[in-house]
């Protein structure tokens, strides 16, 4: 039975949704039962890394700790004075936690921790390890961790990262909301990227069309910011060389496809959108490829549904480009906005012959995780197919709702011919 995909009323450019008391006392209420669950008198939120996890607690990214226990209110370390909580701009602004202390924010932290009288309980921790691409270690560096085994020698410490991150995964009609407006800021930004995509304009001003437009309409982006290619013939993925090694970004010329990962952010709430256009009549081989990236994108919204399992959704996203005998440099299904899980990537290499000249073929990278997905979690549909040199890539931001599918993008779902 196909699941009914919803058409979603995204915020206007004017409307700038924001999150209430009422969504900070439901995260609180989540979070305390997580505690109860895994036995813990206190939870310490390190907001580091690229998720920045004090913000779940306190609605404000300034890299501090938190200290959570079941009972009081929430103690927010900062190791410098939160100056914009008092000028004109920040009062318009609610702050979730009154109880800041600027300082040392590790010796904040323990001194925080004694005093709820949890230094000899059990202490759970946000940030040893992490689901962040390339942040599995976590964020808390070993000199830090050293301080806090020194200042608390009698706590028992658990690290409870995964069950955070995937209580988190999981978003409100509050989030949600928040999440439609990234996707609105997303699908403006596709539209620049195509606008400004022609013969004779370098790479570098497509990319920065679709910037623009989120941050002028109010949003920002994440690491890695952009993942931009352009050309003919390309089956690499990531940044541009140019971002780093400097050098003149690439200037466009007929026949070639542009492609972009755009991270498309509001108030820490990331949609993505991968937008891939072709500049003149795309060849039989590219339309070959998206169809293929089609018949994933359908697959996958025909199964998605609360109860399912997220290797479910990535097996039958997976099929089409298997059965093509394409490959994939990214996963074709993610998870979006703050918990990252993974389908598998470079399946299939061994079918291209366009990879013959390569000192070796790239190892399958497997499923990162698996879930049973429930109405809230958010999804990057990115079905990409690869073969001989080409490279296709499609797909918006999706909402697994109660009742059906929100498709939350439009531009990026096809490929684009400019």
């Amino acid at each position: 039975m196909t699941h009914p995909v919803l058409t979603p009323v995204l915020p206007g450019a004017d409307e700038f949704p924001v999150l209430s008391r009422a969504e900070r006392d439901r995260r609180y209420l989540a979070l305390r039962a997580l505690m109860a669950e895994n036995e813990l008198d206190a939870l310490v939120v390190f907001g580091s890394g690229r998720d920045l996890w004090d913000r779940y607690l306190t609605n404000e990214t300034l890299h501090g700790i938190v200290v959570l226990t079941p009972e009081g209110e929430p103690t927010y370390l900062l190791g410098r004075f939160p100056l914009n909580r008092y000028d004109e701009p920040g009062q318009a602004y609610d702050r979730w936690v009154e109880d800041y202390r600027v300082g040392d924010p590790i010796a904040g932290m323990i001194n925080s921790v004694k005093e709820r009288k949890a230094d000899t309980g059990r202490v759970g921790i946000v940030g040893l390890s992490s689901r962040a691409v390339g942040g599995a270690a976590g964020s808390i560096s070993y000199s830090t961790w050293l301080r806090v085994l020194d200042g608390l020698p009698d706590a028992t410490f658990v690290d409870v990262a995964t069950p955070f991150e995937v209580l988190a995964l999981v978003k409100s009609p509050e989030e949600r909301q928040m999440l439609r407006k990234a996707a609105a800021l997303g699908e403006a930004a596709c539209a620049a990227f195509i606008e400004a995509s022609a013969v004779g304009v370098r790479e570098s001003v497509v990319g920065s069309a679709a910037l623009n437009a989120i941050v002028s309409g109010g949003g920002w982006v994440l690491p890695p910011s952009l993942l931009l290619r352009s050309g003919s013939s390309r089956f690499a993925w990531g940044q541009p060389e140019w971002m780093s090694m400097g050098g003149a970004p690439r200037t466009l010329v007929a026949g070639d496809s542009i492609a972009s990962e755009i991270f498309a952010c509001y108030g820490t709430y990331e949609s993505q959108q991968q937008i891939d256009v072709v500049l003149g009549e795309p060849s039989a081989e590219l339309l070959f490829l998206e169809e293929v990236c089609q018949a994933s994108l359908k697959a996958g919204l025909e199964v998605l549904k609360p109860g399912i399992t997220f290797s479910e959704l990535a097996a039958a996203m997976n099929q089409p480009a298997l059965d093509a005998g394409c490959w994939n440099t990214g996963p074709h299904i993610q998870t979006v906005s703050g918990v990252i899980f993974n389908s598998a990537t470079h399946m299939n290499t061994e079918k291209d012959p366009g990879l013959s000249h390569l000192p070796a073929l790239p190892p399958v990278v497997p499923q990162d995780g698996d879930f049973v997905i429930q109405p809230g979690t958010a999804f990057a549909f990115e079905p990409n197919a690869l073969l001989d040199g080409r490279r296709v890539c499609v797909g918006g931001t999706v909402i697994c709702t109660e009742d059906g599918n929100e498709v939350l993008n439009t531009l990026p779902n096809r490929l684009v011919v400019a």
